[in-house]
């Protein structure tokens, strides 16, 4: 999807009649990558092109071995509180008795660069915590999101602490637009 179409998919009434054909479709600018988070390093290294100026989200996905295992799930979470899931707070800073059911909190620091010259557009420390949302075996966490202008981009994801808990759930990371449009 180009600035063009992507400034249709946004207009009223025809923006509508794209998206119900399909036209507005935004397929994630980094598909979902199979990564460990068993150890502590760099679990995610890839090229992508913006096309639009926008907001991205950088998601994880958790795929359990059946239904049943995710239901019992406590390591992704089963619940959002909207004042302690946000990518900038920290697990420490949260009481106590308010943990139970947001996860093991898992830090990553991402580092955009522009290709091919390299310079940092981010450089940031975000807190993934907490549950998103869930389809069948799977759950989904949002680990931040972050503004880009468009152009080309390498993205690094280094996982700061092991979770050698998470060692029999399968677990991708993708870069997607986050919203409909």
């Amino acid at each position: 999807m180009g600035p063009t179409t992507y400034s249709l998919c946004n207009k009223e009434f025809i923006g509508l009649a794209m998206w119900i054909t399909g036209l507005c479709a935004f397929p994630p600018l980094v598909p979902p990558t199979e990564i460990s988070l068993q150890q502590s390093g760099v679990v995610l290294s890839k090229e992508f092109n913006a096309p639009v100026d926008k907001s991205y989200l950088l998601q994880l996905r958790f795929v359990f071995p059946s239904t049943e295992v995710r239901l019992k799930d406590r390591l992704v979470g089963d619940r959002y509180a909207e004042d302690h899931c946000n990518s900038d707070v920290a697990y420490h800073a949260i009481p106590e008795p308010e943990r139970p059911g947001l996860g093991l909190p898992i830090p990553f620091k991402v580092t955009v660069r522009t290709e091919p010259d390299g310079a940092a557009v981010l450089e940031r420390t975000f807190n993934s915590l907490c549950h998103a949302t869930h389809a069948r075996n799977e759950k989904y966490r949002d680990i931040g999101r972050f503004d880009l202008r468009r152009g080309a981009y390498r993205i690094e994801v280094h996982n700061l602490d092991p979770q050698p808990a998470f060692g029999d759930i399968t677990v991708e990371m993708s870069l997607v637009s986050g919203d409909v449009k």
